[in-house]
């Protein structure tokens, strides 16, 4: 791989975000960082609550008003997403980067047509051209649906949301993100409500566009099955923090940061049982106090002592892998589990 593959197409430094309530401040970012690099598949995983999705919304410039960046950088393309103006985002937003949603019958508009949305934003990046621009759109459309494996896309063209199954809609969504071919993909639980044979229809779709055109992909889940079988590098979340970041498979075979071995060994297994099972103990920590201890996991964790409370620990390196020096494995834990602790998992493909 060249050295310009290297470098990341998204870079993202010490983000900090909080939000502004009537009980207080919600602190739901502190020191976030990752990177993803063009063809790289991240996953993002962690419980609900631990930042995921408010970071995808912070990158896109779509957080709720009551959100404010208080620290950090995310560079894109050269781009700082967080100190760009209101009409750069909406620029980049569909053309460079793109977010496919949880609920595609939410995020999709009810009373529109799935060719009139999809028409909407190829117009609204100037993707089809030509004299008859009207002709051009609705081919632009059909060829977008045709790329996620629509059948019959021209009779689809002229169908509301109501009228296809959820997994039908989530391809619309695909569409409706890949249309105007992005740089950058944002997946936030792509596959959420659908059964299993769906799921991984829709996520075989999603992988094999992204290595086709070279698309850098956040793939946002709490999913650690779908994780392992399509990510080519995790980053952990835990309340606000990234607490580890390693390949896939350094990650299952020896996590480093307890949190991380806890949520492996909450995940059902295909040679497991449910005795196997160790639930993660305790609950995240309430996010508007103002007495946080410096690592949020401290409460949870049987490892933790005084400096947990007081000194937040950054992402170390754990160990480099030989043939991809890029790919570091670190974890943010003053006590990081040693190779030999971190029970390898048996893990976990669906």
């Amino acid at each position: 791989m060249s050295t310009g593959a290297r470098v990341p197409l998204l870079d993202v430094r010490d983000l900090g975000l909080e939000f502004r309530t009537r009980s207080g401040r919600v602190h739901a970012l502190e020191g976030v960082n990752l990177s993803v690099r063009r063809g790289e598949i991240i996953g993002l995983v962690g419980e609900s609550g631990s930042g995921k999705s408010v970071l995808s919304y912070a990158l896109l410039g779509i957080s709720d008003r009551a959100a404010r960046v208080t620290a950090g950088t995310a560079v894109f393309g050269g781009l700082d997403l967080l100190r760009a103006d209101a009409a750069t985002l909406a620029n980049l937003r569909g053309r460079e980067i793109s977010m496919i949603f949880q609920s595609p019958r939410t995020a999709l508009n009810p009373i529109r047509r799935v060719g009139q949305q999809l028409e909407d934003v190829l117009r609204r990046h100037a993707v089809a051209s030509g004299a008859d621009l009207r002709r051009g759109l609705r081919q632009g459309a059909i060829q977008a649906l045709r790329e996620v494996a629509i059948a019959d896309p021209e009779r689809r063209l002229d169908a509301y949301p109501f009228e296809l199954s959820g997994g039908m809609c989530q391809r619309v969504m695909i569409a409706l993100a890949l249309a105007c071919r992005p740089g950058l993909l944002i997946a936030d639980e792509p596959t959420t409500g659908l059964d299993v044979t769906t799921q991984a229809a829709v996520m075989d779709l999603i992988v094999g566009l992204a290595r086709e055109r070279q698309m850098a992909t956040l793939f946002i889940t709490h999913d650690l099955a779908l994780a392992a079988d399509y990510c080519d590098r995790i980053v952990v979340m835990h309340a606000g923090h990234a607490v580890e970041s390693a390949p896939t498979a350094a990650l299952f075979a020896s996590p480093r940061h307890p949190y991380t071995r806890r949520l492996i060994s909450s995940t059902p297994g295909p040679a497991g049982t449910l005795a196997d099972l160790e639930p993660v103990p305790g609950s995240l920590p309430d996010l508007r106090r103002s007495d946080l201890p410096a690592c949020r996991f401290a409460a949870r964790c049987e490892r933790a002592d005084p400096r947990c409370q007081t000194i937040r620990p950054m992402l170390a390196p754990q160990g480099m892998l030989r043939d991809d020096p890029a790919g570091a494995h670190a974890a943010a834990c003053w006590h990081p589990l040693e190779a030999l602790e971190a029970a390898p998992a048996e893990v976990i493909h669906g």
